[in-house]
Order: structure tokens, then sequence, then C-alpha cells
């Protein structure tokens, strides 16, 4: 499930209408739908407001925002395995400096 979607689904699991849901974050209802239906990548910051918001684990939402960012990256890309192999090596390096 795609970053939108699940912040869709969470929000209707708990009855909240978009606009009550965009009160709360001060954000635009418009922008709000937008990232819902994947059409806007949400912002970092908005992340965890949208954590608190939903009463959810902020890291594992920022983890799922995280992993679709990287998807919207290399979804293009031939080569995606092959850089993904790479990018791990170099995390690996740099965590045992």
């Amino acid at each position: 499930m795609e970053f939108g979607e699940y912040i869709r689904s969470l929000r209707e699991k708990r009855n909240l209408l978009l606009r009550e849901m965009a009160a709360n974050l001060n954000m635009d209802v418009a922008y709000l739908s937008k990232i819902e239906r994947g059409n806007r990548m949400a912002r970092r910051e908005q992340v965890v407001a949208f954590a608190k918001t939903l009463k959810e684990d902020e890291n594992e939402l920022i983890k799922l925002w995280m992993s679709a960012q990287i998807v919207l990256m290399l979804k293009n890309e031939k080569e995606r395995t092959e850089i993904l192999k790479i990018a791990e090596e170099n995390l690996n390096r740099l965590t045992k400096k």
C-alpha cells in the first residue's frame, strides 16, 4: 500500500472526515487530498503531524514515507536493484565509521 493510501485508510478507520483531519493538521483540504491520492508527497514534518493526529507510531510512518520516496526515485530506473545494493553497501560503510 502506498503512503497516501495508508494515511487515507487510517483516517477513515478513525472516522475522520478529510476536512476534519486537514483542520487538525492546519493543512489545506485539497493538499491533504492530493497526498492521500499520491499526487503530492508529504514533507517529513507533515508525516510527524500525521502520526500525532492519527495516534500512530511516528517511526513506522516515517519508514513507510521514506520507502515511498525511494520507490518514486527508482521506479523508472532499469538498474534499481543494483542501485539499492550499492546504497546498502554505502550505508553499511557509513555506520561502521
